[in-house]
C-alpha cells in the first residue's frame, strides 16, 4: 500500500513498506481533458535515505506506479504515467 505524503508540482513523495521514494512529474491544470498529474516512470529509481542502496526492480516499479495511480484516485484525483 503507498502513502502519498507530498505532491508539489515537479515531484510526488510517498512511502511504501516503511520505505520513501520520489517520483518526478509534472502537476497541470483541472480540466481541459488533462490528468491532474503525469508521472515520469523513468525517474522512480531508487529509496530515500537510508534505504538509497536498495534499488527499485521493474517489477517492483511497476507495482508501485499501479498503486500511485489508486492512490490518486482515492484522493479524487487523476494521474497518467509516461
Amino acid at each position: 500500500m503507498i502513502t502519498i505524503k507530498n505532491i508539489t508540482r515537479g515531484h510526488v513523495e510517498f512511502e511504501h513498506d516503511g520505505r520513501t521514494a520520489i517520483i518526478e512529474g509534472e502537476g497541470l491544470l483541472r480540466g481541459h481533458g488533462s490528468p491532474d498529474f503525469v508521472l515520469y516512470s523513468n525517474t522512480l529509481k531508487q529509496w530515500e535515505a537510508p534505504h538509497t542502496a536498495e534499488a527499485i526492480s521493474d517489477e517492483t516499479k511497476q507495482t508501485l506506479l499501479a498503486d500511485l495511480l489508486k492512490a490518486f484516485a482515492q484522493k479524487g484525483m487523476t494521474a497518467e504515467i509516461e
